[in-house]
């Protein structure tokens, strides 16, 4: 029985959890380059249950007989970042940019790197090529990007030309996805330095989250119903328990 309340609790708290990581997905599920999260669920170690043998057996065989396993509960072993691509929207904005592949290096003004799909870019009072955050973003070598203020164009592989001379390269790179740290709605931060690549930028694009607002709202409901029937078998336990207790000081008594 009090395997039973454990196995309650776990299942409540990963439910908790499962639940707060959903709402954040149904949060952005307009947030511009926005990389859904998801659960991943481990179970802990089964306990088998056992009986003894009836008196009558013969002393070897006195032993305890296993006739099954019980669950111990469960836990929201770790989160994970759902790295496919969003759909992507025609803005015509001339610094609207969307990937088809790895991620836009953007610096911070303090100096540190992050990695972001949202390219919703335009230039700060310095001319300098920067993020709807203020951040830089940087070229093939890892500088910011100044821009002139003609008309610009940008190429799939990142080339930034105005009247026809070259501007500029925009840095973009990727990664396998366990080197991934999410730090922030759409911006993520590593340990090493990506690989270089030809992201097949588009302009005039964006690209959105890839929340599927229907599959979330359709777990919610599923963590919500579970987190509740836990809550009931939590209480029936719990004045079983009571009931018990009662019964023991009475016998006692």
């Amino acid at each position: 029985m009090i395997k039973g309340l454990y196995t309650a609790f776990t299942a409540l708290d990963g439910a908790w959890q499962y639940q707060d990581m959903l709402a954040n997905n149904i949060a952005n599920a307009t947030t511009t380059g926005f990389k859904r999260e998801v659960a991943v669920r481990q179970s802990f170690s089964d306990v088998l249950l056992s009986r003894q043998v009836p008196v009558p057996a013969p002393l070897s065989a006195r032993i305890q007989e296993v006739v099954g396993q019980i669950g111990t509960g469960s836990f929201v072993a770790e989160f994970s970042t759902d790295f496919a691509g969003g759909a992507f929207a025609s803005t015509g904005g001339e610094l609207d940019l969307a990937l088809g592949a790895g991620f836009f290096s953007v610096e911070t003004p303090d100096g540190q790197i992050f990695y972001t799909r949202d390219g919703r870019f335009g230039r700060d009072a310095y001319g300098d090529l920067v993020t709807s955050h203020g951040y830089y973003v940087l070229d093939a070598d890892g500088a910011h990007i100044n821009l002139p203020s003609e008309r610009l164009s940008v190429a799939p592989d990142g080339q930034v030309t105005a009247a026809g001379e070259p501007v500029a390269t925009i840095q973009v790179v990727d990664f396998a996805p366990a080197q991934l740290t999410r730090a922030g709605e759409a911006y993520f931060s590593a340990q090493e330095p990506g690989v270089l690549i030809d992201g097949g930028i588009r302009q005039g694009y964006l690209e959105g989250s890839n929340t599927n607002l229907v599959e979330e709202l359709t777990s919610l409901l599923a963590v919500q119903r579970t987190y509740q029937a836990n809550q009931t078998i939590l209480a029936r336990l719990d004045g079983t328990l009571d009931l018990a207790a009662g019964q023991l000081g009475q016998m006692g008594g």
